[in-house]
């Protein structure tokens, strides 16, 4: 291998001997030290390598066996910075290439984030920027061991960070602390409050006192199931505790709905032609010299895929981009009172849908059609079964979990 290095960078001849005491030739060559390589027969003769300063030996040796030499070419690299001689223009666009990747593999270009779960990725790369690691910052102006100390000390959920420099590609990774359970409060006193108006279906308490029952009117923030506790048997002493209350309770609510839809519109049609772009972008920024033409259609655009240029692990602040038109035009359409009607009923009920809990139900959509020159407006109203339990912290129970009621029992001692 080291020969091979060698030599190359040395420079050899490519030649072919001719004649009946080639075996002699090569023999007298590797008396003299003169070493070979790459020695294969071509028809009446032999191909060989040879090393570039040999060729006075090579001459002599062919004399003296009656062989006849015939170079049929030069490699290494000698022989290659030979062919860019009279190509000024071509090597100094070949050396300050080589100048520019150097520059530019000076730079940090990308940034990773692996390992991050709760832990934003946006908030790790925006505080980095704070700390000087963004792309385009010169890698040896950043302290690896600094950053990761720094981005310990900001998140709190992190526990591990390691910062690594490869090429001109940056990679976090991070480790996120256990995510603890969470606490249910079962100490500190709290009602059942409503958290809108309605009509209670049902009320199941677990701990507390319930102040509602079926077929009362709520109002929103009115209490459902009370903290205060009465202890002891009827008729002997008694005196309140207050709990944290726990429960559930379903009501009938109703939701106000209003929707419009115009009776003419602009559809979308897509004419079938497809074209595609090529952009390229540098240091964040598209230069996109040849878009489509259109003509009278417009078109949707869907990324195919981007990919960032490199050379090997250098990464270039270029990267490419291929797109892809779906061409259509806009035309003019209309709908019916009716079609529009049935559309507008269509809307209110998934917009009812998307607003009900996983604990809800809808038991009618009514709506009120009005009828305008241009357009047709819904005025409905959402009939819906719902839990409306909310907790809120008990004024009079605060001093509970001292062990008071918050009450004062001084009697004026």
């Amino acid at each position: 291998m080291f020969l091979a290095l060698w030599y190359y960078f040395r420079g050899y001849v490519i030649i072919k001997v001719n004649g009946f005491a080639a075996e002699r030739f090569m023999n007298m060559l590797s008396y003299r030290g003169v070493y070979l390589w790459d020695v294969e027969t071509k028809g009446a003769g032999v191909r060989l390598k040879a090393p570039m300063g040999s060729m006075d030996t090579l001459s002599m040796c062919a004399e003296k066996t009656g062989c006849r030499l015939e170079v049929q070419g030069y490699g290494g690299f000698p022989a290659k910075i030979r062919r860019f001689h009279g190509r000024q223009v071509l090597t100094a666009g070949i050396l300050l290439f080589a100048i520019g990747l150097y520059f530019l593999s000076s730079f940090i270009w990308v940034i990773k984030v692996e390992g991050n779960e709760r832990v934003a990725k946006e908030d790790i790369l925006t505080y980095c920027q704070e700390l000087g690691l963004k792309p385009a910052a010169w890698k040896r102006g950043i302290n690896t061991e600094k950053i990761t100390k720094d981005i310990l000390i900001q998140f709190p959920d992190i526990s591990w960070v390691s910062v690594g420099i490869k090429g001109t590609d940056v990679t976090i990774k991070v480790a996120e602390t256990i995510q603890k359970a969470e606490v249910v409060d079962k100490e500190t006193p709290c009602d059942i409050i409503a958290n809108t108006d309605g009509v209670i279906l049902k009320i199941t308490a677990e701990r507390g006192t319930p102040k509602v029952k079926e077929g009362d009117v709520v109002k929103k923030g009115d209490v459902l199931i009370s903290s205060e506790v009465l202890i002891g048997l009827e008729g002997e002493a008694q005196h309140t505790e207050y709990v944290a209350a726990e429960g559930v309770v379903m009501a009938k609510i109703w939701q106000q709905l209003t929707e419009e839809l115009p009776l003419s519109y602009d559809e979308k049609v897509y004419t079938g032609a497809i074209k595609t772009n090529h952009v390229l972008s540098f240091f964040g920024q598209d230069a996109d010299f040849i878009r489509p033409t259109l003509g009278d259609s417009e078109a949707d655009v869907d990324v195919l895929f981007e990919k960032d240029l490199a050379l090997g692990d250098f990464k270039i602040p270029i990267s490419l981009k291929k797109e892809q038109y779906n061409l259509y035009t806009l035309e003019k359409r209309s709908r019916t009172v009716d079609e529009a009607k049935a559309e507008l009923e269509d809307i209110l009920r998934k917009k009812t849908e998307q607003s009900v809990s996983v604990y809800g139900k809808i038991e009618k959509i009514s709506a009120q059609y009005d009828e305008y020159t241009d357009c047709v407006r819904a005025t409905g109203q959402a009939e819906l079964t719902e839990r409306i339990d909310e907790k809120r912290k008990a004024e009079k129970g605060r001093d509970a979990v001292d062990g008071t009621d918050g009450t004062n029992d001084t009697n004026g001692q």
